[in-house]
């Protein structure tokens, strides 16, 4: 089963409660998955994430955009400069579509490696409007090229037995399995591309954590080049998927 980003559960689960389709209180545990209870801190009298969506509605929020920056690449933000800062030390955040407001996981595990668990604090930022981005399509030619530059590096890859989801991703994605990871509402328009880009988004951070057994050093830095494109156009893709369909109202 793909594991999406608390950010882009989230924003789905979000715009589909604007749509409609479901209630603030299942959103909510729909983003918690196996953490323990989200917390919500610093937001103007209110107390738990279900009470974030109404309020952001009754402030003019339609819908919630996902953001995944990283150093350099702060893709879906505009400012301010603090929200900014704390969603690429983050890895992720949440902006209200037509409101100015924000949340930004902060992430605490627990526990023993391999037994881990989490406590969640989505922290509240003022936000500028998200920057419209890329739409589907071109995210996923972006996709597909950095794919082709770095298709001969998956196809060597070796996946240690230590890393058996790492597997399965890599099996799904040659043998084309199909899946649904956003919500129902989502047309398979959204769906496969989320689908794909969040497989492609693992197997290439897998990837990048060692050099592959490269010989040499010039190698290593052609290999790591090529997986750094393929995490960035597969993280953008999955930002895409997920920001750029709205369910309709029932």
């Amino acid at each position: 089963m793909l594991s999406l980003p608390r950010s882009v559960r989230l924003a789905a689960w979000a715009t589909t409660c604007f749509a409609g389709r479901c209630d603030p209180r299942e959103v909510a545990d729909r983003v918690r998955g196996d953490d323990e209870p989200h917390e919500l801190v610093g937001a103007p009298s209110l107390d738990s994430l279900a009470q974030v969506l109404p309020f952001w509605q009754q402030s003019g929020a339609y819908a919630v955009s996902a953001a995944l920056p990283r150093p350099g690449d702060p893709h879906g933000l505009s400012g301010p400069a603090r929200l900014t800062e704390s969603a690429v030390a983050a890895g992720e955040a949440v902006l209200a579509v037509g409101a100015p407001y924000a949340l930004v996981p902060r992430v605490t595990p627990f526990g023993p490696p391999g037994d881990q668990g989490h406590f969640v604090e989505w922290v509240w930022h003022e936000a500028n409007p998200p920057p419209a981005g890329p739409s589907i399509a071109e995210a996923d030619r972006e996709l597909n090229e950095a794919l082709i530059a770095a298709g001969r590096i998956l196809a060597d890859l070796d996946v240690p037995s230590w890393r058996p989801e790492v597997t399965r991703l890599l099996e799904d994605m040659r043998a084309g399995r199909a899946a649904a990871p956003l919500p129902d509402g989502y047309s398979q328009s959204a769906q496969a591309p989320a689908a794909r880009s969040a497989r492609l988004w693992t197997i290439a951070e897998f990837a990048l954590d060692d050099d592959g057994g490269a010989a040499t050093a010039a190698d290593a830095s052609t290999r790591r080049d090529a997986l750094r494109d393929l995490e960035r156009a597969a993280r953008h893709a999955l930002v895409a998927a997920c920001n750029n369909y709205h369910p309709q109202v029932t």
